[in-house]
């Protein structure tokens, strides 16, 4: 069969939708935890991670409209001779293409000099103070630094036996609430190229893991859309998926963090930061006070409106907000019903927060397709 991206005929370019890195679930989970890696100098971004979430197959929507964006979603390095002698590739776009050609290196896909591009556009858009446009880049960069933490992504064994859609779709669908988030800081990068392109060559080391474990599980049952099949490949490869998705969030807040700084590291103006706000949600979700606390705290929400298109028309929403430690584990719930419009306040402690060690948690407010999140500090 042709390769997704030698396609081009509009029925086959169809196929080739069915082939987007990590689906809609992973590309979510990955762009709406960057936030929780931001730094304390970036909490006026942490408004970002329901537009980064709600956002982050912007890239694979286009797909069906712009010829050239479907060739960013992968690079099939081991069709490169000299990755195969040497593990490694010329990082210069100019030059791959000097050695084999423009079509060679679009059809093998583009996806590394893909992030390259969003990081710079972004951090133009930093150093414009355009935030409106920043997050949306950010949310494209996120797409492009997740495809390239799905092994199948980086291998021209891209589809062995159906295997794609099965892992990253399906299995992801099934065990999204099993992956969890670290949470830790960002690093500044002083060379984005190298880091870009030394993250791909790490990923590209569980090509053989995906397709041990698709065998092994094929074993178990034959059936590859039964719950045991299922089961069997995440077992197998849950661990090292769970780290791959966190690892993107990291590095996409990584790259983020460094485009913000090389930028002059711009902070949004009051107005701004309501501005933004507003373009994207209904609802808001405060800072819990006190924070750092002991041993209780109150945490503060607003439903502003749930007549907004985003949140699906008029009348109540289902809220959830929880709360989760440092490895993504849930804590508690502290709210999971239907509520109107309103301010609401809610306090975590005393005999909930029994048994848990100080640290640093995070709380989660969800209404419709609404996320955001926040850190606290529990100090004993």
């Amino acid at each position: 069969m042709e390769k997704i991206s030698k396609l081009r005929t509009s029925a086959l370019i169809l196929i080739s939708l069915l082939f987007i890195g990590w689906g809609s679930t992973g590309h979510k989970i990955v762009n709406q935890n960057a936030v929780l890696f931001f730094p304390p100098q970036m909490n006026e971004f942490l408004v970002w991670s329901s537009t980064l979430a709600q956002h982050a197959s912007d890239a694979d929507n286009r797909k069906n409209s712009d010829p050239t964006e479907s060739p960013k979603h992968f690079i099939d390095i081991d069709y490169y001779p000299e990755f195969i002698s040497t593990g490694r590739i010329s990082q210069s776009y100019d030059s791959v293409v000097a050695a084999h050609g423009l079509t060679f290196v679009t059809n093998e896909g583009t996806l590394p000099w893909a992030i390259i591009a969003a990081y710079d556009t972004l951090k133009n858009c930093f150093a414009r103070r355009d935030f409106n446009r920043a997050v949306l880049i950010a949310a494209d960069l996120g797409h492009y630094v997740a495809d390239s933490h799905q092994p199948l992504h980086i291998t021209k064994n891209y589809n062995p036996g159906g295997l794609h859609s099965r892992y990253e779709s399906n299995m992801i669908d099934t065990y999204q609430s099993q992956v969890h988030c670290s949470g830790g800081g960002v690093q500044y990068i002083p060379n984005v190229s190298n880091f870009v392109f030394n993250f791909i060559y790490f990923n590209y080391s569980y090509v053989d893991s995906l397709i041990i474990a698709d065998n092994a599980a094929k074993a178990v049952n034959s059936d590859t859309k039964s719950v045991a099949y299922y089961q069997k490949l995440w077992d197998l490869t849950g661990n090292f998926t769970i780290a791959l998705l966190d690892s993107a969030s990291g590095r996409l807040a990584s790259l983020i963090y460094t485009a913000w700084t090389n930028a002059g590291s711009p902070l949004p103006s009051t107005t701004e930061v309501t501005e933004i706000k507003n373009a994207i949600n209904t609802f808001e979700l405060y800072q819990n006070y006190p924070n750092p606390f002991n041993p209780s705290t109150t945490i503060k929400y607003t439903i502003l409106s749930t007549n907004s298109p985003l949140h699906g028309g008029a009348g109540g929403r289902l809220v959830t907000l929880k709360v989760y430690d440092i490895l993504g584990g849930e804590v508690t719930t502290l709210v999971n019903e239907v509520q109107s419009p309103g301010n609401y306040s809610v306090q975590f402690g005393n005999n909930l927060n029994k048994g848990l060690t100080s640290g640093v948690y995070f709380y989660k407010l969800s209404a419709g397709n609404y996320i955001q999140i926040k850190k606290m500090i529990l100090l004993k």
